[in-house]
């Protein structure tokens, strides 16, 4: 297949959000599958470390490689996972061309700190009434909200996670 073109007008904020949202409840129905497929081997038991030991640990490898699998291999084949062609946006690296396997790995590594930091912000916020914790998740909140306000200030309308891994998100018309 050619490669990808290195035109084309950078994706908004919108259609990101939008698309990322999407590939989460894609990888929310992955990880239900995986554990559904794993529940004869714990007895219908919950997966849980202090009840399975080291298969709890095997089985978060597992949905980690599985959920890693799903947007890398999306990624460098065509540069759009599901839900980025549903809104009609690609991925490209310098240059125009599509990522490879390490461009996915520091995207996808990136992209999972900051949602597991957000996560446990927003858990945080949503626990605690009093002004320290409330700081310790506004803290954990603030590089995903800070990576997603970087578009608006951006001149070329990319994500500070876009600037780490030296890619852009444009969108296909």
């Amino acid at each position: 297949m050619a490669e990808v073109s290195a035109t084309g007008a950078p994706a908004g904020l919108f259609r990101r959000l939008a698309a990322l949202l999407y590939d989460l409840l894609l990888a929310i129905a992955l990880a239900f599958v995986a554990t559904f497929a794993l529940l004869p081997l714990t007895g219908g038991e919950a997966i849980l470390t202090s009840t399975q030991g080291i298969t709890a640990h095997i089985y978060h490898a597992l949905l980690f490689l599985l959920v890693f699998g799903y947007f890398a291999l999306c990624w460098t084949r065509g540069g759009q996972t599901l839900g980025m062609k549903a809104w009609r946006i690609r991925l490209q690296a310098a240059g125009g061309r599509r990522l490879n396997w390490t461009d996915a790995l520091l995207r996808f590594a990136i992209g999972a700190v900051l949602m597991l930091m957000a996560v446990a912000g927003f858990v945080d916020l949503l626990r605690s009434s009093r002004s320290p914790d409330i700081l310790v998740g506004a803290s954990l909140l603030l590089p995903a909200v800070a990576n997603f306000a970087w578009i608006a200030f951006d001149g070329a309308a990319r994500s500070l996670q876009d600037l780490a891994g030296k890619v852009r998100v444009t969108r296909l018309t």
